[in-house]
């Protein structure tokens, strides 16, 4: 069995005894022996170009391998544990929070399927894996451009029903016994967020809002069964330090002519320096609106890489070489 080279394509014929040359499909163009080297060559269809295309796709899928596998960590852990975010259930409600948790799980999965397919189909150069890696690849980039634009679409309705959560939580089981998760999931939700540079104090609106630091003494059970003589106006999730005499003029407890002992409306000489006066979901839109380049430039920067890599698997596909001719 002798291998001849011709027309970028590889040939195998079986030779006569003393052949003198050989037939060829193609009779104008000459054939030429070829080295083993120029046959596996051939054989893989990849040069130059081809590795390059090659090794890009499988550095490409090696990064989105680890994202799959931050995606699908961070879904079982949202799902099991029964601290940190799992406390936000409690006051936006279990079926979101889980609703959450299964996305990032089944993302998560998914990504790491995709990477591997692509690893294996470049590294092998297996023209079905890539192909599955393709069509998977698109699927995923059509999946978010739909659901983003679902979530653009119906931004006031999740807008609504996140604050209605969050007067329900905090208006009716904030403080009191038997709701201790909600209670630290205020607590540390208002933590979280001052330590985001939030700074931030009930549900929404600014200083002049009754929905904001006023919504605690206005509304809720946990400050109309306090008994004491000092009642504390906001928690002290509310104030700027956590130091004894910062948290005593935070929450108005003895000076009872600055807020929020007394207001809204609120006037200069009201003011009080160790209480954050913006609402959480206030301030977490006002800071998703500050950084709306970098949030946008995100979901660009995944779209384009999406992109290349859909264009690196197309092209790899036509780059290794697979049709010989056996006779």
């Amino acid at each position: 069995m002798d291998y001849y080279y011709s027309d970028s394509k590889l040939y195998i014929k079986k030779m006569e005894r003393h052949p003198r040359e050989v037939k060829h499909p193609n009779p104008v163009k000459k054939i030429h022996p070829v080295t083993r080297q120029q046959i596996q060559d051939a054989k893989m269809g990849l040069n130059g170009c081809g590795n390059f295309l090659k090794y890009s796709m499988f550095l490409f899928n090696a990064i989105i391998l680890i994202t799959g596998c931050g995606l699908l960590g961070l879904g079982i852990y949202t799902r099991t544990s029964q601290t940190g975010l799992s406390r936000v259930s409690s006051i936006l409600g279990s079926y979101l929070y889980s609703t959450l948790s299964l996305v990032l799980i089944i993302t998560g999965g998914v990504v790491i399927v995709l990477s591997f397919l692509g690893c294996c189909g470049a590294l092998k150069e297996v023209k079905c894996m890539l192909v599955s890696f393709f069509a998977l690849l698109l699927l995923m980039f059509l999946g978010l451009i739909v659901g983003g634009t679902v979530v653009y679409a119906f931004k006031d309705q999740i807008g609504e029903y996140t604050i209605k959560e969050l007067y329900r939580s905090l208006n009716s089981s904030y403080g009191l016994d038997g709701q201790e998760s909600v209670t630290e999931a205020w607590n540390s939700m208002q933590k979280i967020i001052v330590n985001f540079q939030f700074q931030c104090c009930g549900v929404d609106g600014d200083i002049n809002s009754t929905s904001s630091w006023a919504y605690y003494k206005e509304n809720t059970e946990w400050f109309r069964n306090q008994t004491d003589n000092m009642k504390r106006f906001v928690p002290e999730s509310c104030c700027v330090s956590q130091m004894d005499l910062n948290v005593t003029k935070c929450q108005a407890r003895i000076e009872k002519h600055i807020i929020p002992a007394i207001g809204p409306p609120v006037f200069a000489d009201m003011e009080n320096d160790q209480l954050f006066t913006e609402g959480c979901y206030t301030a977490f839109y006002n800071f998703i609106s500050r950084n709306a380049q970098i949030v946008g430039g995100i979901g660009v920067g995944i779209g384009v890489a999406m992109i290349l890599g859909m264009i690196f698997a197309i092209c790899l596909c036509k780059r290794i070489k697979d049709d010989y001719y056996f006779d």
